[in-house]
């Protein structure tokens, strides 16, 4: 027999943001945003009971989780200091990438692999005409800060699919139709507990096409990657 509520710390739990993972929730009390990791619905109590779809995400304040399968639930306690995340084992995204701008406050977690799902790409991916395959794919997850009004740079490419949760703060995602940002044709605004639609175009099962987008924050932000890295 399966337990239920099974929990653990994810790997960027920390001091400015608590953040763990539960795993079959049954009648689970939580506060934070709660990310529902799985392709089944999530069940919410209330009057009358909410349901969250699969890789999507909703805000908890002392809710419970009546059936889930797999969840994140990250929650910011407050604001004071908040820059201070910065110093709290994250990165600056240039150590990692020498040409990434010297002046530009883009931060990362440490990453967390939280387990495998087989999900069809062509359908988490909204594509009109999806292929009716499966695929298996490793779930990783990290969070993302970065102060007000902060560019985080224009690219198209990922060798996987991504979603983004918004946990704290105001952004959007901008999509281009060139490199040099000046052709803005898109915006998807992010508030606490959205997570967006894909953007990806799905070539076929490795083959992933991004239009040109940044990351881009009206507020201090902090925001969770949703990562699907196919294994097969």
């Amino acid at each position: 027999m399966t337990e239920n509520n099974r929990t653990r710390p994810l790997a960027f739990d920390g001091t400015f943001v608590k953040a763990h993972m539960v795993e079959d929730a049954r009648d689970y009390r939580t506060t934070g945003v709660v990310t529902n990791l799985s392709g089944k619905p999530m069940y919410i109590a209330g009057d009358p009971i909410g349901v969250i779809p699969a890789w999507r995400s909703t805000i908890l304040r002392d809710g419970v989780i009546l059936i889930g399968d797999r969840a994140s639930i990250v929650h910011v306690p407050g604001d004071i200091n908040l820059g201070g995340i910065a110093l709290d084992d994250w990165e600056w995204l240039g150590l990692s990438k020498p040409d990434f701008p010297r002046r530009t406050p883009l931060y990362i977690s440490a990453k967390d692999i939280i387990g495998q799902v087989e999900l069809n790409p062509w359908a988490l991916s909204n594509h009109p005409e999806p292929k009716d395959e499966l695929q298996q794919f490793d779930i990783q997850l990290n969070l993302w800060w970065a102060p007000a009004r902060t560019d985080a740079g224009i690219h198209n490419t990922h060798s996987f699919i991504e979603l983004h949760t918004q946990i704290f703060g105001q952004g959007r995602i901008q999509l281009f139709r060139d490199k040099a940002g000046t052709d803005l044709y898109r915006e998807i605004s992010a508030a606490p507990g959205d997570t967006h639609d894909p953007i990806v175009w799905v070539e076929d099962k490795r083959t992933f096409t991004y239009p040109w987008h940044r990351g881009w924050t009206d507020t201090d932000a902090i925001w969770m990657a949703i990562e699907f890295h196919p294994t097969d």
